[in-house]
């Protein structure tokens, strides 16, 4: 039997901070390491010392973790049952404003360069391309912090540099789909 709480409208929320909505915008992403990236994809010294803050105060857009169990059946004589598998983390897209002066561009492709170099035809150690990432969501004030995620792993599948257009004057975006290995809740 499902209980009746006798709640028909919003009275219950009115001067609640417990049911003040979590806003989309109040977030952001660090990704740990990138500092540590001293050379572009031809070798050249390239200045990193604020790689990850430059990320962070970059990023347009990023999909939230997401989690999903593959299920195990077993089958015996005309019925099955679902047993919990191997767990999976779905790809995360980040989408990064391109600004000239931070170098946000060349602190991806340098990442990206890790992984594999276009110029040398070399594939990376995990070692080093692997990184450590925090989505991590605020209150209103963009003070408090209310919940985090940290996804451990983490290197760019793709490096997607945006498109251009002699029609337009709008912002350039830099868009990445960041593989990760596990995911652990912080708060």
């Amino acid at each position: 039997m499902i209980q009746d709480l006798g709640i028909k409208g919003t009275k219950h929320m009115v001067n609640d901070t417990n049911f003040e909505p979590q806003r989309t915008n109040n977030y952001e992403v660090q990704i740990t390491g990138l500092s540590d990236i001293t050379t572009d994809m031809n070798g050249n010294k390239i200045p990193m010392a604020n790689a990850s803050e430059t990320i962070t105060l970059s990023t347009n857009s990023f999909d939230a973790p997401s989690i999903s169990v593959d299920p195990i059946t077993v089958r015996y004589g005309n019925s099955s049952i679902k047993y919990a598998g191997v767990p999976s983390f779905d790809n995360a897209s980040i989408v990064i404003n391109d600004y000239i002066g931070l170098n946000t561009e060349r602190i991806l492709s340098a990442w990206y360069a890790q992984v594999y170099n276009p110029n040398t035809e070399e594939i990376g150690y995990a070692v080093d391309y692997k990184k450590t990432a925090y989505l991590i969501e605020y209150d209103t004030t963009s003070s408090k912090q209310t919940r985090s995620w940290r996804m451990e792993g983490v290197w760019p599948q793709n490096l997607a540099l945006g498109s251009y257009s002699a029609e337009g004057g709008s912002q350039r975006q830099i868009t990445m789909t960041l593989i990760y290995d596990r995911l652990v809740i912080e708060d």
